[in-house]
């Protein structure tokens, strides 16, 4: 089962709605940016953004970024009284409508703040300030580049000598040749860049030719079924794809997520990739009598990677852990399971039901008549689901799995705008502000008994 884990000049007081507009549009230069909210004029960006939000029924998001503005303006601030009165201009009691136009907008706005922040940071600091630079934008190009660390396209920010070492070995997915002589090593493995997702791969190239394309095929999968909600997002979707096990263990240990022989694999939030064990993928494959059993640990993995930067876009590195404390913790691996059992043909997809590893497990569950109760497993965070509490985590996989094809397909004029509202929130970081009912427009013991009828025939 794959598994999922999961861094001051004074600034004169920004005193008109002209000059807010100005600085979130970027027409201010880099260095007359505030980049620190102790700074005046800080979070006049923020209630602009939050006003970009509210007027786009992103409710929750605009009501989070006010009152980050209320906080931490000073009491009778020009900032605090335009925070003030988004109240006076909106209801902030509406719900969300989470759309991919509305919600892709907002991270495009937030990230272009981000790195006018950075970049004013970095100007004003300099070295001492990297760690505040960073924190703001990931990618800055000069930070990084004074860590040490150089740009290699379609795979990222490396070390120097990882980028001696993947330089020559990397292809152009659109211009690889059918065959390739060479013969990978880790030491010397093929890059395949495609449109949408890289792969490091040592294995034949035939199958690194395979995956690379199948990646690309299951991204455009997902945004069909579901890109109305989940924005599209610029950048690289990596995988490191070990063929050895050995290989993996030592990798997953370089990344900082020591993993054995037996796990197939996961995606590194911290580092926004993901590591994978064909050897293990493909014995497990061979155990079960699965169609492609690495082609589903990939798209498992691949979801997450999407959905995180769909959801959350380039977040500030100090907010990137807020989801994993936060109850609903099932709905981050439900998503990803439901997309295991993906088809691709020559023409078009196949995806009709969780794969067998959780039909099975929900098999074991029905003959045994031990029915799981969803409210405990709905009360706990990421971390807690990948427990075996209350029940076994392959059963939870399950279950999640199962409550997540209800919604999507079986329930969807009901149940599909809820639960991917919710999916979003969980990734924000605000999942206890409305109750299930609330968001779902049903008790949840009634939902359960349908599910449980749908799921088990009880």
């Amino acid at each position: 089962m794959p598994l999922t884990p999961w861094a001051s000049p004074a600034f004169s007081m920004v005193r008109t709605l002209p000059l807010l507009l100005l600085l979130l549009c970027g027409t201010l230069a880099a260095q007359d940016v505030p980049y620190s909210p102790s700074q005046p004029g800080f979070h006049a960006a923020t209630v602009e953004l939050a006003r970009h939000c509210l007027s786009n029924n992103l409710f929750s998001q605009g009501k989070e970024l006010r009152d980050e503005a209320l906080k931490g303006a000073s009491a009778g601030s020009d900032e605090k009284l335009a925070a003030e009165k988004l109240a006076q201009e909106f209801d902030l009691a509406k719900p969300d409508v989470y759309t991919a136009k509305a919600w892709g907008e907002f991270l495009d706005k937030r990230e272009a703040l981000q790195k006018q922040r950075a970049e004013a940071a970095w100007k004003a600091l300099g070295r001492a300030g990297i760690q505040t630079v960073q924190n703001l934008d990931w990618d800055h190009k000069a930070a990084r580049e004074a860590y040490g660390y150089e740009w290699l396209d379609g795979v990222g920010w490396l070390k120097p000598a990882e980028v001696a070492r993947l330089k020559p070995c990397v292809h152009a997915l659109k211009d690889a040749p059918a065959k390739n002589e060479r013969v990978a090593t880790w030491a010397s493995p093929y890059v395949l860049v495609g449109e949408h997702f890289t792969l490091v791969t040592d294995l034949p190239w035939w199958r690194a030719l395979r995956y690379t394309k199948l990646l690309d095929r299951f991204y455009n999968t997902f945004f069909e079924l579901f890109g109305d909600v989940i924005p599209r997002r610029a950048g690289i979707n990596l995988v490191w794809l070990c063929a050895k096990a050995e290989d993996f263990i030592k990798v997953s240990a370089e990344f900082d997520f020591a993993m054995t022989e037996k796990h197939e694999g996961a995606y590194l939030r911290w580092h926004g990739f993901s590591v994978i064990n064909a050897q293990r993928a493909d014995e497990v494959g061979r155990l079960n009598k699965a169609r492609d059993n690495l082609a589903r640990t990939l798209y498992h993995e691949g979801v997450h990677r999407i959905v995180e930067a769909g959801c959350c876009g380039k977040l500030p590195m100090s907010a990137a852990w807020g989801s994993y404390s936060e109850p609903h913790g099932w709905i981050v691996e439900a998503i990803a399971i439901v997309f295991e059992n993906l088809e691709i043909k020559d023409k078009g997809h196949s995806l009709s039901s969780l794969e067998a590893q959780r039909t099975f497990s929900l098999g074991k569950m029905k003959k045994a008549e031990s029915y799981p109760s969803l409210a405990p497993i709905f009360r706990q965070n990421t971390a807690e689901f990948g427990t075996s509490e209350p029940i076994h985590v392959a059963d939870k996989y399950a279950v999640a799995g199962s409550v997540a094809w209800y919604c999507l397909f079986v329930k969807k004029a009901d149940y599909r705008s809820a639960f991917l509202g919710l999916l979003i929130d969980q990734y924000r970081g605000d999942t206890k502000a409305r109750n299930f009912e609330a968001r779902f427009g049903v008790k949840l013991e009634d939902f359960e008994k349908a599910w449980k009828s749908y799921a088990f025939g009880k």
